[in-house]
């Protein structure tokens, strides 16, 4: 087998695991196990017919593949059916490296120094994760986009974070769904500040901005108290 066809099916076994097809296949098979051997008690007691045991086994076997198909696109939780996002190996995204993963604890992460513009992702397929916005980057689902969120309800281009003049604005980009900043969605390129929030759905990133010492110190200088 060649480079291309091995990578091929690692790829397929990467999507059947991330859909759980494996797991699946194994609770139905083990699902119809059990009725059939509760089927095989009881139906002698209450003197059913064999030919509804064999029907009942042909049902379970034909309906295999349905469960096979129907596992290929959503999965079972606690909060019923959900949509199976589509498997993209993460090394083919042109995704910005973040500043810092929250996800990891270790020492290396402490040793950075925050100054200037980050947003922080507090829930979705970044989650953890804190990314130092520098220059204009686009939000959307693409694979070219800085950052790329992996959802159906997310627009290939949904929005544009732009720094300017040491200030940060964001613009929805004319997406489905739109884009809420603190709880209202934007129409036009609107400015955000430290600890506003960015949300594109159930998505949602919280905008942080750090100042040096230096910086810190010179605005407390500057700051007139009044009585």
């Amino acid at each position: 087998m060649n480079r291309l066809g091995r990578q091929k099916l690692l790829s397929f076994y990467d999507n059947i695991r991330h859909r759980k097809i494996i797991s699946t296949s194994l609770l139905y098979i083990v699902t119809c196990w059990v009725i059939l051997q509760v089927c095989s008690i009881t139906f002698p007691i209450f003197e059913f017919d064999n030919r509804y045991f064999h029907w009942l086994l042909i049902a379970f076997i034909v309906l295999f593949p349905v469960v096979l198909v129907f596992s290929w696109f959503y999965n079972f939780s606690i909060k019923g059916l959900v949509k199976v996002v589509p498997f993209c190996d993460r090394r083919s995204l042109n995704n910005m490296a973040p500043f810092i993963d929250r996800r990891v604890h270790n020492k290396q992460t402490k040793t950075k120094v925050h100054e200037g513009w980050f947003l922080y992702a507090e829930s979705g397929p970044l989650e953890g994760l804190e990314y130092q916005i520098s220059h204009d980057i686009i939000i959307g689902r693409a694979v070219e986009c800085d950052l790329t969120l992996l959802r159906s309800y997310i627009s290939r281009h949904h929005a544009k974070i732009s720094i300017k003049d040491n200030k940060m604005t964001v613009e929805d980009l004319h997406s489905a769904n739109g884009t809420l900043v603190n709880g209202e969605k934007i129409c036009r390129q609107q400015q955000v500040h430290n600890g506003d929030e960015l949300k594109f759905k159930d998505i949602v990133f919280t905008v942080r901005e750090y100042v040096s010492r230096i910086e810190h110190n010179a605005l407390l200088d500057n700051t007139v108290l009044l009585d």
